[in-house]
């Protein structure tokens, strides 16, 4: 009997799994066993939302700090003569600190504590600029831009806590000027306090708004990746899967994976079943098989659907030896689970073909020798395992 079509070796690697690619954030370990649905989305959601969300902050963070930094430094400048020595301080050290912060976040780039750093160079900034009043007590006017700052820079929920423990200590030095440097008069302060208070909550709500329908078209999107991802009949991981994401994070985190071993798996006499009760029951069938390999192997093994009555399993971790135990347990798993529905009670064996990379550079070959090897389980009378 031929086995599918397309065959898993047929599968190419793609050349650019050579390339070390950095790690998401979250560095998962999955549950490669029972991927459906909700956990294959759960995965690319973690994949695209950490790419995407990280860039942006990043960007966001080089952007404001070395232009926010430069402005700081040409203002510090400018004050130098004014007699304001405070003040002039205070923008110097704000423009240091943030130039540093944004400096190392260079060299660290997936460490989210620069984030809230400048989130508080910010709110230091603010306050300074309310305790010395900047130039002839003019400091409140650039206080606003510098709210809209911390609120970008911050993640949206940190933000709310950021504003109000900024905007908290601001109150407390205007309503009580007899412990500051500066001079307000009461109708600035309280039209400022208001005019503060308006301009927060219409940037949160934009901000709000903005973050709301990112989360709706990534969750479109990550719904489009899903399908391409998944066998729509049994839920599994599909080939797409196994090259797009799966071999990726290999790629990633070999140390992690290796030895890494393949288990092509084919139902023996598939087409008898689809001849005798038709395509639908065949496709139980292979519902039922998918159920039952689920259900022996480990959890961080991966089953996939590769076409027509063909799987491959992937053992992280497994060597020649532990992949063949693996293997005879699916075998015995499967043939000790007929499929039985109304009248039909139906036996169901497969055939396994076995392989171990040890390293990245041999997977393919790997892949081959499993299929080479799931021929000769064929040729020997099926529903056994060759390694």
């Amino acid at each position: 009997m031929k086995i599918a079509a397309v065959s898993v070796i047929d599968m190419p690697l793609n050349p650019r799994y050579a390339i070390r690619r950095k790690k998401d954030a979250n560095n998962n370990k999955w549950d490669w066993g029972s991927m459906d649905h909700s956990s294959l989305r759960k995965l690319l959601r973690s994949t695209q939302k950490g790419e995407a969300e990280n860039k942006r902050r990043r960007l966001t963070l080089y952007f404001i700090s070395y232009v926010g930094g430069t402005i700081m430094a040409i203002m510090a400048m400018l004050h130098v003569n004014a007699g304001n020595t405070l003040l002039v301080a205070a923008l110097g050290a704000s423009a240091a600190v943030m130039y540093v912060n944004v400096a190392l976040s260079h060299l660290l780039p997936n460490n989210n504590s620069f984030y809230y750093v400048a989130g508080l160079i910010v709110c230091f900034t603010i306050n300074t600029l309310v305790y010395t009043g900047g130039l002839n007590n003019t400091g409140l006017y650039f206080i606003f831009p510098l709210l809209f700052i911390q609120i970008v820079v911050v993640q949206f929920k940190p933000a709310i806590a950021y504003v109000a423990v900024t905007l908290g200590i601001a109150s407390v030095l205007l309503y009580n000027q007899e412990l500051i440097a500066a001079e307000y008069p009461p109708e600035h302060v309280s039209r400022f306090i208001i005019a503060t208070c308006c301009f927060v909550c219409v940037a949160f709500i934009g901000e709000n708004f903005w973050h709301q329908s990112r989360i709706e078209m990534l969750k479109d999107n990550l719904e489009r990746v899903r399908q391409a991802n998944t066998d729509p009949l049994t839920k599994l991981p599909n080939r797409r899967f196994l090259e797009a994401v799966f071999f990726e994070k290999v790629m990633q985190d070999p140390v992690a994976y290796f030895p890494l071993s393949a288990v092509v798996v084919d139902l023996d006499y598939f087409k008898t079943i689809n001849d005798s009760y038709g395509h639908d029951i065949g496709d139980e069938v292979l519902v039922h098989v998918t159920s039952v390999m689920k259900d022996a192997v480990r959890a961080t093994d991966v089953v996939a659907r590769t076409g027509g009555e063909e799987f491959l399993v992937l053992f992280p971790h497994a060597s020649l030896s532990q992949a063949v135990k693996l293997a005879e347990n699916i075998r015995q798993a499967i043939e000790q689970s007929p499929f039985v529905k109304g009248d039909i009670n139906h036996p169901i064996t497969a055939s396994f073909g076995v392989a171990t990379a040890l390293t990245d550079s041999n997977i393919n070959a790997a892949l081959k020798q499993a299929d080479d090897n799931l021929y000769i389980a064929k040729k020997r009378g099926r529903n056994c395992v060759v390694e």
